[in-house]
């Protein structure tokens, strides 16, 4: 069984992720830690998170929450979504900088690969932070990237 780490939070739901775990389920029986940062977001970010929310047929998050409670909603919303995948998933909510959970979970050494789903160039903080650079200097596995397309009335 292959065994991923998913961190995603805005972006979770989006075609682009699901392409992505559809790829790796082609290759046999997946198994997802779901990582979902508890990050507080702008306006424009949260309308983003909202379009990709009911891109991905996730319903869309709340109006303003806290922080954690909303992450708890999204894990809770991904892991039913990536079941829908053909994905066995259990979901965690971290603090806003995911790198120290995710280097914690390498650290029992039975993770295949870390994907980070982010928003588009742009809007991204977690391209701007370099998330996944961090995440690559802590862990020999690979690191895949996947960025949403912004959303559109087509749905990408």
């Amino acid at each position: 069984m292959r065994r991923i780490v998913v961190v995603a939070n805005q972006t979770l739901g989006g075609e682009h992720l699901a392409d992505l775990i559809r790829s790796r389920v082609a290759d046999g029986p997946v198994e997802v830690l779901l990582v979902v940062p508890a990050t507080s977001h702008p306006d424009l970010v949260q309308a983003l998170a909202e379009a990709f929310a009911v891109q991905g047929g996730l319903r869309p998050p709340a109006g303003r929450q806290d922080a954690h409670e909303l992450a708890r909603s999204r894990a809770t919303a991904g892991v039913h979504w990536l079941a829908g995948l053909g994905v066995d998933a259990i979901g965690e909510v971290v603090e806003a900088d995911p790198v120290p959970a995710v280097r914690e979970r390498l650290g029992r050494g039975d993770i295949d690969e870390v994907v980070v789903s982010t928003l588009p160039a742009g809007v991204s903080r977690w391209l701007h932070q370099d998330l996944a650079h961090r995440i690559r200097r802590v862990t020999r596995v690979p690191v895949t990237v996947v960025t949403a397309d912004h959303p559109g009335p087509s749905g990408g």
